[in-house]
């Protein structure tokens, strides 16, 4: 990878990084991001109200980061798009703090916005043993749920190479503002506040593949991430039951996102191609929530209001793209980032401080 510092000044990109008790990390990370090829234009800090001294780490380690203080757990959705409303730069990069990227990862992800349909843009994420791969980039898999592409597998090279992807993995992913800006919920939502956290980069990829925009996967921008820092996973167990070794907390929260990302974002169409492997999927969920964590689907059951919201929001996002395509603002909903952009928004352009 590249080593040595550019001279070419900022890159035109904000790192928003997100902090919940994350002092053993953030060492690590802050650490990396000192040594990126370019500095970022911006660095902003969302802590949601840690105990651990995350603020202290950041304050001293890079005093020149936009520290936001939250008071609450406000959860990783809303703590982003706090973030995400305070940066002005026209690539974001939301980075978790278990994460380490290599000096030229940025600078080698900002090419893919050549395209201008390229919206998102993921490198290579491998786990801190630098071996195992955590994620090239997301595809969406017949059950409808995100597969990190290379997830778990060893590195021998498979996914060297530059290619199309569905989605980005949220611990490390590459965003154009103007796409942000065109998929929001509302003004300054670009995350689903609803989801709190997990699965909430699926279902960003996905209204913004509805839309009409792209994602890009570029091998040499390297990285590491320790996937929560592997606390609460068994050697081998499948992703599927590791649900079991999380707290109900998170259960509730991953299966009502789930729910989520599909009322919002799946056709009738794709429904129904689907229909054996979501079925399969879903009851074995069920079934499992019922034998082990019933209080799971009672909150759900109590929680169905939001359900019924997703539903509604997606008629509105189909009228949008009835107008959208009428209006000749998307060739099929296929081409609707492929337009001129300003200088500010062209990769090459170093950006200010």
């Amino acid at each position: 990878m590249e080593n040595d510092r550019a001279s070419t000044g900022h890159a035109p990109v904000a790192i928003v990084l997100v902090t919940w008790n994350a002092a053993a990390f953030l060492e690590g990370c802050l650490g990396s991001l000192r040594a990126l090829a370019r500095p970022p234009q911006e660095l902003v800090v969302v802590d949601n109200d840690s105990r651990d001294g995350s603020v202290e780490i950041v304050r001293r380690r890079f005093p020149g980061a936009n520290v936001l203080e939250l008071g609450l757990n406000a959860g990783f959705c809303h703590a982003n798009n706090v973030g995400i409303r305070a940066t002005r730069a026209p690539f974001v990069l939301v980075l978790n703090p278990d994460t380490r990227l290599e000096p030229g990862f940025v600078d080698n992800l900002l090419p893919a916005f050549d395209d201008p349909r390229v919206g998102m843009a993921a490198g290579k994420l491998l786990r801190f043993d630098g071996a195992t791969l955590d994620s090239c980039g997301q595809t969406l898999a017949r059950s409808r749920r995100s597969l990190d592409r290379g997830y778990g597998r060893p590195d021998r090279g498979q996914f060297d190479r530059d290619e199309p992807v569905f989605g980005v993995c949220g611990a490390a992913g590459l965003y154009r503002r103007s796409m942000l800006e065109a998929i929001a919920l509302a003004p300054g939502e670009y995350f689903d506040e609803r989801f709190f956290a997990y699965g909430e980069d699926l279902d960003l990829a996905w209204r913004a593949q509805r839309r009409g925009w792209r994602g890009a996967y570029r091998f040499r921008a390297r990285g590491l991430h320790a996937r929560g820092g592997s606390v609460a996973r068994r050697a081998g167990a499948r992703r599927f039951l590791a649900v079991l070794a999380r707290p109900p907390e998170v259960r509730f929260h991953i299966v009502k996102n789930r729910s989520l990302t599909l009322l919002r974002n799946e056709s009738v169409l794709g429904f129904l191609r689907g229909l054996p492997f979501i079925f399969v999927r879903d009851v074995a969920t069920f079934l499992l929530l019922l034998v082990t964590s019933p209080g799971v689907l009672l909150r759900l059951w109590r929680s169905r209001g939001v359900f019924f919201d997703a539903w509604r929001r997606r008629s509105l996002d189909s009228a949008s793209l009835a107008h959208h395509v009428e209006s000749g603002d998307a060739q099929g909903q296929a081409a609707v980032g492929d337009r001129p952009r300003p200088a500010a928004e062209r990769p090459g352009d170093p950006g200010h401080a």
